[in-house]
């Protein structure tokens, strides 16, 4: 044992430190697997009344199980709380059952209350506490193992203020050696310690045959200067947007919450800004005239090929969290850039527009309108519906924006999954010769016994099967020759990802469009 550790001085650091590291505070701890080297830190809160008074003792409020909540008495008074001015925060739980002893800490269900804490975990010895922000978002608050128990600081430092209370985070250390070395110059002492944010007592004296370091005391934290909650929604935060240039050429921000003579006023956006959402659709939805989720619904120009338009006021309803995820992707407005006539046929003049503009929305839009009026005339759907797992697809399924080989192979395997790998084979094959294999040949020859026959569509679905299939990696296989055919036919280099998924987008389309014509779905 080293001469400092003895001392406690790694006690002490913490001491200073009021239990506190990176936002977090200790508030229990137990390490006494060691009879010679043991420490306990605890909690409760107390009352301004009684601070000045808890000050001057370095003693507990009280000990770890006698919390004194509730309090029954000989001539059967109730008392919420055992002494006035002190309540416990943690509570230590023990159940003597005939098969086992358990333990394990319960928290102040006030405060749990108070935050709306949502709780997770194994067992009663491992659980966390979240906060759930605007955004559904979960914040830790609250953890708690077997030997400790931390909370994040800024929600304990809000209920505290809020309940005009003060915390303690009270503490033990006791170390014993056998051995003292005479060069440590070890004095027996009893000292204590005061500032305004702790009081403790350090002793060393002789225990039979060893010699004991022992501090014990209490740290204060107490509650803000200002009275400030997360329910005070006041004045929400707003961010400003461009919408256009000054007489300098300076761009000019204005405020999405101000709506005099701003409700037709437009700001833009880069097209990767809905990427975010694209990625996560268990959570969000995108359609051509909105993103959102349960906590949101912004109204947006999802019909233009190169950038999103945006009502400025309309940004008003994200949380300011969102916002400040559109502001990084704000652009300025050029002379050519303006809302889609879907979206002003559709939003401005009230009339629902035919089709979206966009090749991708107007992929998904064809993609079930076909599929509806395929089994209105057959009985059964040329594309078998997808499975739970998988309609996260249909819901993610975009055009990319930047000549990314992953969003491209994301995309395309997307594309196929929906069309070739959908195709309804056990309708198709019924009076096919049962040696045709594959979904592209059973669809083809199903075409052929309905006397049409288009070459153009099926070496589109063959080389769009075959660039799926040379996937590796999000890269494309050298080794696959189906797949370097399918390259050359896509005419695939590192500059034209965007192109060639628009035109795949395209392509399928013209798949729907010619079966429909060709049957007469329409009529």
């Amino acid at each position: 044992m080293e001469k400092d550790y003895f001392l406690l001085e790694d006690g002490k650091k913490r001491v200073e430190s009021k239990f506190s590291e990176n936002g977090w505070l200790t508030i229990y701890e137990s390490n006494s697997e060691n009879i010679d080297d043991q420490s306990t830190v605890f909690c409760s809160l107390i009352t301004t009344k009684i601070l000045n008074e808890t000050k001057e003792k370095y003693s507990w409020p009280f000990l770890m199980g006698s919390e004194g909540k509730p309090s029954v008495y000989g001539d059967n008074s109730y008392k919420v709380n055992a002494e006035e001015g002190i309540e416990p925060f943690i509570f230590y739980r023990s159940f003597s059952l005939p098969e086992k002893y358990v333990t394990y800490f319960d928290i102040s269900e006030e405060f749990v209350l108070y935050f709306n804490l949502y709780e997770k975990g194994k067992d009663k010895k491992n659980r966390i506490f979240y906060f759930i922000d605007e955004l559904g978002h979960l914040d830790e608050v609250l953890v708690i193992e077997p030997k400790s128990i931390k909370v994040k600081l800024r929600y304990l430092k809000e209920y505290i203020t809020l309940k005009e209370m003060h915390f303690v985070v009270c503490f033990e250390y006791m170390r014993l050696s056998k051995e003292i070395p005479s060069e440590w110059n070890i004095k027996n002492i009893d000292e204590t310690t005061k500032t305004s944010n702790h009081t403790y007592n350090h002793l060393i004296r002789q225990v039979s045959e060893k010699k004991q370091s022992w501090i014990i005391g209490k740290v204060f934290i107490h509650p803000n200067k200002e009275k400030k909650s997360h329910f005070d929604f006041g004045d929400s935060k707003n961010e400003e947007f461009i919408i256009g240039f000054d007489d300098e050429g300076e761009e000019i921000l204005e405020d999405c919450s101000k709506t005099d003579g701003n409700h037709f006023k437009i700001t833009y956006f880069k097209k990767e800004v809905l990427n975010k959402y694209y990625n996560e659709p268990t959570i969000y939805d995108v359609d051509g005239f909105s993103v959102g989720c349960k906590y949101f619904r912004l109204k947006i120009d999802n019909n233009v090929k190169d950038y999103v338009p945006v009502f400025l006021t309309n940004l008003r309803v994200l949380p300011h969290k969102e916002q400040l995820h559109w502001k990084q992707y704000n652009i300025p407005p050029q002379n050519n850039m303006n809302i889609s006539g879907t979206y002003y046929k559709t939003m401005i003049e009230g009339n629902w527009a035919e089709h979206p503009e966009t090749a991708d929305l107007f992929f998904k839009s064809k993609y079930k309108e076909f599929n509806k009026k395929w089994e209105k005339k057959f009985g059964w759907r040329l594309y078998k519906p997808l499975s739970e797992k998988d309609k996260y697809l249909f819901t993610s399924l975009h055009k990319i924006t930047t000549n990314n080989v992953k969003a491209f192979c994301e995309q395309t395997h997307t594309v196929v999954k929906l069309t070739i790998e959908r195709l309804n084979e056990k309708e198709l094959a019924k009076n096919i010769d049962p040696s045709v294999k594959g979904s592209i040949a059973k669809f083809e020859k199903f075409l052929e016994l309905n006397s049409m026959v288009v070459p153009d569509l099926f070496e589109f679905l063959r080389n769009l099967q075959s660039l799926r299939s040379g996937l590796i990696a999000h890269s494309f296989s050298n080794s696959n020759k189906e797949c370097k055919r399918a390259l050359k036919y896509f005419g695939i280099t590192d500059e034209n990802y965007v192109d060639v998924s628009e035109e795949i987008f395209i392509k399928s389309v013209y798949t729907f469009n010619t079966l429909e014509k060709y049957f007469k779905l329409n009529k």
